[in-house]
This record gives structure tokens, sequence and C-alpha cells, in this order.
């Protein structure tokens, strides 16, 4: 995302795109993609095989960081928050 601007402007959105914006900047700050999620104190990523036939596998990567952990709990609560919306 960027934004230049020489000029004071205002922007309004909506709560949807604010989250939407959070993650990604939370994401982006570890430097995860979209597909990455951590489960069980473990960090996986989502991977779609194409073949004849399209499937999506949930790949190991290791061990969850403390930060893994914490961005992690972060995108739930806002997920969570949008959900009850």
């Amino acid at each position: 995302m960027k934004i230049t601007a020489t000029q004071t402007f205002e922007a309004e959105i909506s709560e949807f795109e604010a989250n939407r914006i959070a993650i990604k900047c939370i994401r982006e700050s570890i430097g995860w993609r979209p597909e990455h999620f951590v489960s069980n104190g473990k960090l996986y990523i989502t991977k779609t095989m194409n073949t004849s036939h399209s499937w999506t596998e949930q790949i190991l990567v290791g061990d969850a960081t403390p930060n893994d952990l914490a961005a992690q709990r972060i995108i739930d609560q806002i997920l969570h928050k949008q959900k009850c919306a």
C-alpha cells in the first residue's frame, strides 16, 4: 500500500477496510503471506496444489515464534470482531 500526498486530505473507509488494512500491515511487518497461520504453537502455510485436480495442504514451517503467536492472536481478534459486527 502506498499513499503519497503533498496536501492534507481526508478519506473515510469502512470498518471492514480498516480491518483488512490492519491485518495486511501486521502480516507484512513479520514477513507473512496471507497463507501463513499458527495452530497449536506451530507455524503453517496453506499451499494449493494443481494438476488435473486441485487441493490444498497445510505445510508445517516450524515452531511459531512469540511474534508469530502474537500476530495470530491479534488477527484472530480482528476477524472475530468483524464477524460479530
